[in-house]
């Protein structure tokens, strides 16, 4: 059995991390190929890294919908930077998880009202 050292196995942490950031990054860009080019995967990466760290820090454990967060904001940069989304996603009484679907619902909502309204 390998053995590793609490630094080794937060290295590894982080080295998974950012695969998994990565692998994100390159299945949003292959859906959106607009976006190869401007703003560029670098820049994808780095939304995605930073929607990542919020989404935990706010308190996020479900891997979907840090995945959304993190979809979310390589289309919309700085969307979870705004105090106010950061400050209903943290309220006390619900998940951060349960916060993001309600968010996600009236974001819906308000999407297909315009649209009618078209």
């Amino acid at each position: 059995m390998i053995e590793l050292s609490p630094e080794q196995y937060q290295q590894f942490l982080e080295s998974d991390t950012q695969h998994f950031i990565a692998a994100a990054a390159d299945q949003y860009l292959a859906a959106h190929e607009e976006m190869r080019s401007d703003p560029g995967r670098a820049e994808v990466l780095e939304r995605m890294r930073t929607a990542f760290e919020r989404g935990r820090a706010i308190g996020f454990t479900s891997t979907p919908h840090l995945l959304y967060m993190m979809t979310l904001e390589a289309g919309a940069p700085g969307l979870f930077g705004d105090e106010l989304i950061r400050y209903y996603l943290s309220k006390p009484g619900a998940t951060p998880e349960q916060r993001l679907d309600d968010f996600d619902a009236i974001f819906t909502n308000e999407l297909q009202r315009m649209k009618e309204k078209k």
